[in-house]
């Protein structure tokens, strides 16, 4: 999901950044709780062509908390992808 912002809710705690050797490439994990649902969340710039020139957004994946191992295997690869490649 790409989206030119985000919302966040009160409880949402950021937890870590894997820092990636890509400018503005870093990816932000967060876990987000409240009384509708608790997940956690990978938040991250993209950057896309348009007709006026690059554009950057951010993408942000949501994973069950089960889901953690996938989290960090899919935050690390997201960290050592070219902005332009990521979707």
């Amino acid at each position: 999901m790409i989206m030119k912002g985000f919302t966040m809710i009160k409880n949402d705690r950021k937890i870590a950044t894997i820092y990636s050797c890509f400018k503005n490439g870093d990816i932000e994990l967060w876990y987000c709780s409240c009384s509708f649902r608790n997940v956690y969340e990978i938040r991250y710039v993209v950057s896309f062509d348009t007709p006026e020139g690059l554009k950057d957004a951010v993408g942000l994946r949501s994973y069950n908390t089960n889901d953690y191992i996938q989290m960090f295997n899919d935050a690390m690869a997201l960290a050592n992808t070219p902005l332009l490649e990521r979707d």
